[in-house]
């Protein structure tokens, strides 16, 4: 007798899906003990770079472990942006550099995220050599002069937990002999009100005439997850059907081998109930092959030059008067042979005249007219 599948052995596979979970999301180390050769971590308030396996203009926290990409801030495509409305001094226009008002600082500002600026900057004051020139990354413009801020960087920095990018080598800081030179330092913040909208790029101020800080507030700047490491919904949930299935197998076929005393085909969990499935689904799949073995033979009344339906009627008109015909000859038969004694003579043997000879002429006459009908019907 097949007992139910006991709720302790439920509650075990149960416990041992939960396990297998969270041994699946537990974190995998590299190395298991440092080595001494491995340089000290970085302290907490210190610029920390990204992981060298992170593409440009990226960045994983080494604190949370969350992904940052800034690409999408990134402008390739030239366009006519200026500072004449209310859109462009929210960041720039819907191509072009980013721009910023420097209000009290008496310049306005272009700049390009992780990329060189568009716009002409062959006349950059104190940047020697064309690819300098080419590689600014921003800028400003004063008494028709055009000062570099910083070269292109693609490196995003962490000072603590606070994102930020950092262009260097630009203008010389006050005259051309100065051995400073101009830096921008621009610090992303995440804003997800700006999602519908374009990043907020401000300026926040300057020292020495310098050094010169922005602020951008985007969506961009808020933490996600690499592509290539995060994990569709689907997959989440095929990964706990995997799990649990292979607990229900596995725990399923110990418990029957060993409490019920289950073999063959019987350790099987609930086998009854899946034997059962199995054999619906083959007598399913029968069913199906005879319909349609059925519907490709041709019919066994149809002919060429005409109907189905009119053949049918044909053969119908053949066997009735077929059976007429031997229903006469029949008749004719026991009257000739039955001596005038009818259905009653024949059928106790015939008469004292005609005697047992006649009744067996009259069996052989039957069986001869039985299969004369049945050669007919089988011409048809």
């Amino acid at each position: 007798m097949h007992l139910p599948f006991p709720r302790t052995s439920l509650h075990h596979l149960l416990r041992l899906t939960f396990l297998a979970l969270v041994l699946l999301h537990l974190p995998h180390p590299t190395n298991s003990l440092p080595s001494p050769d491995d340089p000290d971590p970085p302290p907490p308030d210190s610029d920390t770079p990204p992981s060298s396996r992170d593409p440009p203009c990226t960045a994983t926290s080494p604190h949370t472990s969350s992904f940052f990409d800034l690409r999408p801030l990134i402008r390739t495509t030239a366009g006519t942006a200026t500072l004449s409305s209310a859109d462009d001094d929210a960041g720039g226009g819907a191509s072009g550099d980013w721009f910023a008002l420097g209000y009290d600082y008496n310049a306005n500002f272009t700049l390009n995220i992780c990329a060189p600026v568009l716009a002409d900057t062959s006349t950059a004051r104190g940047i020697d050599g064309e690819y300098a020139r080419g590689n600014v990354s921003a800028f400003y413009e004063r008494d028709g002069d055009l000062f570099s801020i910083g070269q292109a960087s693609s490196t995003l920095l962490f000072r603590g937990k606070k994102l930020i990018l950092e262009y260097t080598n630009g203008s010389p800081c006050g005259d051309s002999s100065s051995s400073f030179r101009k830096s921008a330092l621009i610090s992303f913040l995440c804003d997800r009100e700006t999602l519908l909208s374009k990043p907020s790029v401000a300026f926040v101020g300057q020292s020495q005439d310098c050094a010169y800080f922005f602020e951008i507030r985007t969506v961009a700047a808020c933490p996600t997850f690499k592509a290539q490491e995060s994990l569709s919904p689907i997959a989440v949930f095929a990964i706990i059907g995997g799990v649990f299935a292979v607990v229900y197998c596995v725990g399923g076929c110990v418990y029957q081998r060993t409490v019920m005393n289950a073999r063959g085909w019987r350790q099987v969990p609930h086998y009854h109930a899946w034997a059962g499935v199995v054999g619906f689904f083959s007598d399913l799949f029968a069913a199906l092959v005879r319909t349609l073995f059925r519907r490709g033979r041709p019919s066994r009344f149809s002919t060429g030059g005409g109907s189905s339906l009119s053949s049918s009627s044909a053969a119908s008109d053949r066997r009735s008067g077929a059976t007429s015909s031997f229903s006469r000859r029949l008749n004719a038969g026991f009257a000739g042979r039955g001596g005038g004694g009818g259905w009653g003579s024949w059928g106790r043997g015939g008469s004292a005249g005609g005697g047992g000879r006649a009744a067996a002429d009259e069996v052989e006459d039957e069986n001869r007219l039985l299969d004369e009908l049945d050669e007919e019907w089988g011409d048809e």
